[in-house]
């Protein structure tokens, strides 16, 4: 009987098992970022248990064998936000699929530009900002400027347009316009091998639009051995890609101005580890500033392709932008108050910070053509910056065993395009404006008229006029190639290297055909232009600019060839100790031709009538020989060692000393007879100290630098600029969340610096101001967080216009707000308004006082752009 019982016992033990077998789940899924990227290596736990799972290289995870019960499934990764969801267990399988949101402020997040091996900015010895789509998205910018100056260490002079912006990187100069020593990157490439092409900046092939998913800068740093040409810092603009479908819609309409445009993206899987990510933009408008027509139309397209392999992936990616934007140059401004002291402000019938030079009366500008001895040139002033690229890129990256990796990038890009745009060379009471350009074209004595209508006799209402040079360039072609291969070993558990080589090919093919008018100053895109009755036609006295003895007709034709091998290696010197160093070969060859003019200056019958007019006397032409050749070749050495020590989990310091140097632009140099540059190259060295922190509800970054800049004479348009120069500063950047609605991001870049020799030894450098600060407070509320309001102050303190410090730009700060209300899950409404307080903010002035103007000075000069403000539809799936 015993064993009967026991017998039976031992039955029902083994059912009850069975059955709690059968009642047990698997939980699986796949793990994305917020762009649809599978994550592997991600953390998957369920809360007071042992059970979890790692993802693989596709992201997915399986956890099985779990009991039923309430549980709560957490996912964690280095960058990303934690993710948590309750689990209810009931016996069958549970499919948890889920994204993870990048946390721009973790010390934890990957860096990936600028590096010698990703790691996280806890780890890296470097100074590195992020930007996610949240956070570019507060910051609503218009171009790439207006995104740049939200980046500590960076003065972004975003005044001009979309566009051809001057960046200067913790003191290092701005001597000539652009910026030599940073670089602006597109997925891991340049967009142009020199910052400071004169009307080929790299900012004039990029446009901000929806494609953008992640922005990485670093300052100072490695910048010098991971790239050519920008020591003081690289900008790498990380597009989107597809894994999982997803995509956002967002149609613009100015309530203040005239603008409407359209952004679309969208990814998707289709299937066997393929995904794609298309996106863009179309617009059209006149600016935020009134110029009289349809300054602002175009578009963008860009799209991408990825194959992933159980080892890596192989990325296929395509750009077309042909986009057209005013440019805003120096325009005339009253100068009240003394030099030390001074107050720019509106003239008569001119807004500084609404109006421009552009008017509808100015839309033709006719020249002669440097590409063909002198054949005539009639370009439609409307065009403006008007980049055309058409791109195509390639880049892998694989894990091939045994500590081995690749990766490679590589890209074409067929630029080219046009800048036109108005800048006031002089002005003037209309008496002062006549006897000048009068003088300079040799007309006789002419009455002065309107161009248009009736060709009444000039006499604007303010009894102002100016003289309008007009900076008409081809830019024929910028075109370039980019190649970036790089191997790395793990040599230990500790020890690893990276060899890699960088090529580049860039063409140089740009012509300048400048030409005068004369104009009264008037606001509103309404100014008419004023014609030598019988001597000027439709407002344009000369076919050159004689008031500057005919200057800046131009061509350049050159093409640079680069070679660049680098090493790197990274260490774990202990657990908490590391070190990275790494060195770069940069071997440059440059050819073509530079013609500068005019190389003959006479008659020349441009209207083709047979008759030499007056206007035709002397008109410059450059001729069709070659010029000035260009046959030369340099070399430099670029190094930098950094070493990063953990205190704990959540700090960490540093410290890092960098050489680097610059090649120059063609036409940023002067050349001998025998083809070789003056000044081949400009030298940087930068030292700094960081401290990294993670505070309670945010993080703290702090970095003390020191750079010299050891630059020659240089050329920027007809001036000679340059000078060595020195700089030390902090940085201080934070990030804080303040429960889970409200949070506030902020940099304050603190800098003295000097001009080290020259005849202004001693002063600050122009434009360089010792304090650029932003803070960005944002709460979110609404029962799921749908609704939003954000707000930016950015500002700067005094600086000089020019080096020899006379004249003070004053200090200023700014107000943007963006708004977003959610009506639905994905729909929502944002109000964007920039400049809401309308605030005058100088950038840029040309003189020190053109003249009298009753008891104050004019004087012509740039100012940020006023109050605008768009409405959005936006709707993301």
């Amino acid at each position: 009987m015993n064993s009967t019982k026991t017998k039976w016992s031992v039955l029902l033990l083994m059912l009850f098992s069975v059955s709690s077998i059968f009642a047990q789940s698997t939980i699986s899924g796949t793990v994305n970022d917020q762009y649809g990227v599978p994550l592997g290596g991600v953390n998957v736990i369920l809360d007071g248990t042992t059970k979890g799972s790692v993802t693989d290289f596709d992201g997915n995870y399986t956890i099985a064998n779990v009991e039923d019960g309430t549980y709560t499934l957490t996912a964690t990764f280095i960058g990303y936000k934690t993710f948590a969801k309750s689990i209810e267990a009931q016996g069958g399988d549970i499919t948890v699929s889920f994204s993870m949101d990048e946390d721009a402020a973790s010390l934890d997040e990957i860096v990936v530009t600028g590096v010698v091996n990703p790691k996280s900015k806890l780890e890296s010895s470097v100074s590195v900002s992020t930007m996610d789509v949240k956070l570019i998205e507060q910051a609503s910018p218009r171009s790439a400027g207006e995104l740049f100056r939200n980046i500590p260490g960076i003065r972004a002079e975003s005044s001009g347009g979309e566009g051809n912006a001057n960046f200067n990187v913790r003191g290092v100069p701005i001597s000539s316009g652009g910026s030599r020593y940073f670089q602006i990157q597109e997925d891991g490439l340049p967009l142009n091998l020199f910052g400071d092409t004169s009307f080929g900046n790299a900012d004039n092939f990029l446009r901000i639009d929806s494609n953008i998913g992640r922005v990485e800068a670093i300052r100072g740093g490695s910048a010098s051995t991971q790239t050519s040409n920008g020591p003081a810092g690289i900008i790498n603009m990380i597009s989107k890609t597809g894994a999982t479908e997803g995509g956002s819609f967002g149609t613009t309409f100015g309530l203040d101005y005239q603008t409407s445009r359209l952004d679309f993206e969208y990814g998707a899987p289709i299937g066997e580890g393929l995904s794609y990510h298309i996106g863009g933009f179309m617009r059209s408008g006149e600016g935020p500033r009134e110029i009289g027509y349809q300054g602002n139309k175009g578009g963008q397209f860009k799209a991408n392709l990825t194959k992933r392999f159980e080892s890596g992936y192989v990325r296929v990616y395509a750009k077309f932008l042909n986009d057209k934007s005013v440019m805003y140059l120096p325009m005339p401004m009253l100068l009240e108050g003394d030099n030390a002291n001074p107050t720019f402000s509106n003239l008569p019938g001119f807004d500084i910070t609404n109006d421009a030079v552009q008017s509808a009366y100015l839309q033709q500008s006719a020249g002669t053509n440097p590409f063909d001895g002198g054949g005539r040139h009639v370009n439609d002033v409307r065009n403006g910056n008007n980049p055309i690229s058409k791109a195509l890129g390639a880049e892998l990256s694989f894990d091939l065993g045994d500590g081995w990796k690749l990766a490679a990038k590589g890209r074409y890009s067929n630029n080219s395009g046009e800048w036109v745009a108005p800048f006031t060379a002089a002005v003037g009471t209309v008496s002062e404006i006549d006897a000048t350009a009068r003088a300079a074209a040799g007309a006789g004595s002419e009455p002065l008229v309107y161009a248009d209508g009736d060709r009444e006799a000039f006499n604007p209402s303010n009894g102002l006029a100016q003289i309008i040079h007009m900076f008409d360039v081809t830019v024929d072609d910028l075109s370039n190639f980019f190649g970036d291969v790089k191997i790395s070993k793990k040599l230990s558990d500790n020890v690893g290297v990276t060899a890699g080589l960088f090529t580049a090919t860039q063409n140089t093919k740009i012509g300048w055909q400048w030409n005068s008018f004369l104009s009264e100053v008037k606001g509103g895109g309404q100014a008419r232009l004023a014609d030598f009755d019988g001597f000027s036609r439709n407002g344009q006295y000369s076919y050159g600019t004689p008031v500057w003895g005919n200057c800046c007709q131009r061509k350049y034709n050159t093409v640079h060839n680069v070679n660049s091998p680098y090493v790197g290696v990274d260490a774990d010197i202990t657990d908490k100790l590391n070190f990275d160093g790494s060195v770069r070969f940069e071997n440059v060859k440059v050819n073509g031709n530079i013609q500068g003019g005019p190389t003959s200056q006479g008659a020349y019958d441009y209207d083709g009538d047979g008759v030499i007019q007056d206007i035709e006397q002397s008109v410059p032409v450059i001729a069709g020989n070659a010029g000035q050749i260009v046959n030369d070749d340099y070399n430099f050495v670029s190094y930098s060692a950094g070493l990063n020590y953990k205190l704990d989990a959540g700090a960490a310091i540093f410290a890092r000393y960098s050489s680097g140097a610059s090649g120059r632009a063609a036409d940023r140099n002067s050349y001998g007879t025998d083809g070789k540059a003056d000044v081949q190259y400009d030298e940087v060295s930068q030292l700094e100290v960081g401290y990294k922190k993670r505070l309670k509800n945010g993080v703290l970054n702090l970095t003390g630098f020191m750079s010299n800049t050891d630059e020659g004479l240089s050329n920027e348009l007809n001036r000679t600029v340059g000078n060595p120069f020195k700089a030390l500063g902090l940085e201080v950047e934070t990030a804080m969340a303040f429960g889970d609605n409200f949070s506030v991001n902020g940099s304050f870049t603190w800098t003295k610096a000097e001009i080290d020799g020259g005849a202004n030894k001693g002063n600050t450098p122009r434009r360089q101001a010792d304090l650029v600060y932003n803070v960005s407070p944002s709460y979110s509320f609404g029962e799921n967080s749908q609704h939003s309001v954000a707000l930016s102050m950015l500002g700067t303190t005094k600086s000089y216009a020019q080096d020899d410090n006379a004249l003070v730009m004053p200090a200023y700060a700014y107000f943007n707000l963006i708004g977003r209300v959610g009506l639905t899950e994905g729909l929502s409404v944002v109000l964007s308004m920039n400049n809401i307080f309308d605030t005058v903010g100088i950038t840029e002035v040309e003189g020190n006082g053109d003249g009298a103007f009753g008891t104050n000075r004019l004087v012509r000069a740039r100012s940020i752009s006023g109050s605008s403000s768009t409405i959005s539809l936006q709707y993301k799936f």
